[in-house]
């Protein structure tokens, strides 16, 4: 091999291996994590792009984890919303948004959710932001029938969790 087809072939392989690393810190999916931390049973189903997907319906125990892993698709709507149940306690709750900043919507990072009596704590920065159950919501609802509800818990409660409440739930 001579000189100068060495120094070509040590470039390409300079710029191919830069071009690998520069492709593997594009995020390709985001992940949600969901702990059901009450002693009762949760029912969960999801719509994904704003479409139901039946791949996520199904009951939560006591202290069980959903970890939820989902594509980022270009040109779709990136949100995950679920309609959860917990006994007579309901509501919807988006857990992920590529375009709203006020909840979890950063593909590169793990976003955790924990289901509590009072509603849903997204930890966000060590600290628990807690979304309200949807007090309205008296009868169950189908993913069918969700448009007519279409009650997203997009405000927070007006509380961080104190730090007696984050050391008695273990946050």
């Amino acid at each position: 091999m001579s000189f100068s087809s060495h120094h070509h072939f040590v470039l390409c392989l300079f710029l191919l291996s830069f071009l690998c690393v520069n492709s593997q810190s594009s995020p390709h999916a985001f992940v949600v994590i969901l702990k059901n931390e009450t002693p009762s049973v949760v029912f969960k189903y999801c719509i994904v792009y704003g479409k139901y997907s039946a791949e996520f319906d199904h009951y939560l125990k006591p202290g069980g984890t959903d970890n939820i892993t989902t594509s980022i698709v270009s040109g779709e709507n990136n949100t995950l919303e679920c309609p959860l149940e917990l006994k007579e306690k309901r509501g919807v709750f988006k857990l992920f948004d590529l375009n709203d900043t006020s909840i979890c919507h950063v593909p590169s990072e793990e976003c955790v959710w924990k289901i509590q009596e009072d509603g849903l704590c997204m930890l966000s920065q060590g600290k628990c932001v807690m979304f309200g159950w949807d007090k309205t919501l008296s009868i169950r609802h189908t993913a069918s029938e969700l448009i007519r509800y279409n009650r997203i818990a997009r405000e927070p409660m007006k509380y961080i969790a104190s730090d007696e409440l984050k050391s008695e739930h273990n946050i």
